[in-house]
């Protein structure tokens, strides 16, 4: 990685971090009143993130594809990833939202996922690339459950890569406790990834069956 991608990095890595002691900082500036105090905690943590992603996603684009971390795109995906690190590093902040389910898929959505607002949401679930995600009507997800759009891999050369896929989970499909849906899955209508089950990048469940992409028979 060349040092000038080294050093954007380096202080991307700290965007979290920063963006929370900015927060906490401009509320001991404006002496805000209790009621104000939490409303502006909730623009703050809630809101703007996923604004910020949103209309980034809307004027650059979702980022796609496999490609190596040095790519522009990359870095782009990297930025994207530490805006969603504060829930990762506070999931109460998450499951605060998730007492009102429908409430959390429209907060999915604001990111730009596709999320209906009848997705059941168990306890401790681990959704990164928000705006990856797309999630059917009445479907369930499992408590535990990882659902993520990126895997970094080796490739031939042993050089890491990123691989950047949607993830869809159609109507009435169950994700079972502590199971894991990796990048381009795709569960069809009515099916069931079993509990502790690796749906590795770009399989698919239908039929009650997991089905690999061609490249891994």
């Amino acid at each position: 990685m060349k040092r000038g991608n080294e050093l954007l990095i380096l202080l991307i890595n700290y965007f979290s971090g920063f963006y929370l002691v900015l927060g906490i900082a401009l509320s001991m500036m404006l002496e805000l009143s209790a009621f104000q105090l939490i409303l502006f905690a909730g623009l703050w943590i809630y809101l703007l993130p996923a604004l910020i992603c949103r209309v980034l996603i809307i004027t650059v684009g979702r980022p796609v594809g496999t490609v190596d971390n040095t790519s522009p795109v990359f870095i782009y995906w990297w930025f994207l990833t530490q805006l969603q690190m504060l829930y990762a590093r506070l999931p109460f902040l998450e499951e605060l939202l998730r007492f009102f389910p429908g409430l959390y898929s429209l907060w999915l959505n604001l990111w730009g996922a596709k999320v209906s607002v009848l997705t059941y949401w168990s306890p401790g679930v681990v959704i990164a690339d928000r705006y990856h995600i797309n999630i059917g009507r009445r479907a369930i997800i499992g408590g535990g459950c990882r659902i993520g759009a990126h895997v970094i891999s080796l490739d031939n050369h042993q050089q890491p890569q990123l691989i950047l896929a949607p993830v869809t989970i159609e109507n009435s499909a169950m994700v079972g406790l502590h199971a894991a849906v990796g990048p381009g899955c795709y569960v069809h209508t009515g099916e069931t990834v079993p509990a502790g089950k690796l749906l590795k990048p770009f399989c698919s469940v239908q039929n009650g069956r997991v089905h690999r992409p061609s490249s891994d028979r």
